[in-house]
């Protein structure tokens, strides 16, 4: 990646919803030298995809104190070692050592409703899963948006055992409601 977005993402500091796709998430991390403080931000989406990363994730998060609504278009993203604390994809002992001296950024996280569409229910998704409802503490609302699948009969069945999995998954915040859009 080449250039400076710097000035660029100075210059959006004030805006209430932002909206990321995978490589503005990537263009953040590699052609941004600081990030700016999104007082007003209540509102971020995002957009995943298996080829980009969530490294500049961590950063963004605690750069965003009263960000409340958080929506991500499929959780499978790039594994890399800086993602930090905003994904499951680095093992628990790993993230331990490479965090010990910081607080996470989703502990901190003031989000309340978390919207994740795309849902497949695979076992990256799920550990992903997981990891939100296990740190962010004042989650009130989780939607889900389970994939479809194109046979009717193992559609029904595999939806089933998603949301199944997805409702018996422990939670942080005692007021943590899931719902299936």
């Amino acid at each position: 990646m080449y250039g400076d977005v710097t000035d660029l993402v100075a210059g959006i500091r004030n805006i209430t919803t932002l909206h990321l796709c995978p490589d503005s998430l990537e263009a953040f991390h590699f052609c941004c030298n600081s990030m700016p403080v999104f007082n007003n931000l209540r509102n971020l989406s995002i957009e995943s995809n298996e080829n980009n990363g969530w490294q500049v994730m961590p950063l963004l998060l605690k750069s965003c104190p009263n960000l409340h609504a958080l929506s991500i278009k499929g959780l499978v993203h790039r594994v890399t070692n800086n993602c930090g604390d905003a994904c499951a994809c680095i093992p628990e002992k790993k993230r331990r050592k490479i965090l010990k001296k910081d607080i996470s950024c989703l502990w901190t996280c003031q989000v309340k409703l978390l919207e994740i569409s795309d849902y497949g229910g695979s076992s990256q998704e799920l550990r992903q899963m997981i990891h939100f409802l296990g740190k962010l503490a004042c989650l009130e609302t989780v939607k889900v948006g389970v994939i479809a699948a194109d046979d009717d009969n193992s559609n029904n069945n595999n939806n089933e055992l998603v949301r199944a999995n997805v409702v018996a998954l422990p939670r942080l915040s005692s007021k943590c409601n899931i719902q299936f859009i």
